[in-house]
């Protein structure tokens, strides 16, 4: 952010920090960590909702711990590709093979 030949004022941290919504402290200190986006959540239900979807088709009753792990490799499997595209719209049959492997018996 700074190139260290210009001194940073109070005034133009705390607009930063407002720009960007975290603490003039974060900024400071380096641990700024982004806020997820509305495309982000939108995902996350989407690839929840599809992983539910499956399971319910499988009739299986999957412990929590083993539907957050599926949950959570799905949705880095979907970051993953709208990484590489990013106008791409969720597929949920691109995941499902994935999701019934995770869960047969």
């Amino acid at each position: 952010m700074e190139n260290g030949l210009s001194k940073v004022t109070t005034d133009r941290l705390e607009m930063l920090a407002e720009l960007y919504q975290v603490s003039a402290s974060a900024l400071i200190e380096g641990s700024i960590v982004t806020r997820p986006s509305t495309v982000d959540l939108e995902r996350m239900r989407a690839v929840v909702e599809t992983v539910q979807a499956v399971v319910n088709r499988l009739r299986v009753r999957p412990s929590p711990e083993k539907m957050g792990m599926a949950v959570a490799e799905l949705y880095r499997l979907e970051i993953d590709h709208i990484v590489s595209d990013p106008k791409s719209a969720f597929d949920p049959k691109r995941h499902v093979g994935i999701i019934e492997t995770m869960f047969v018996r």
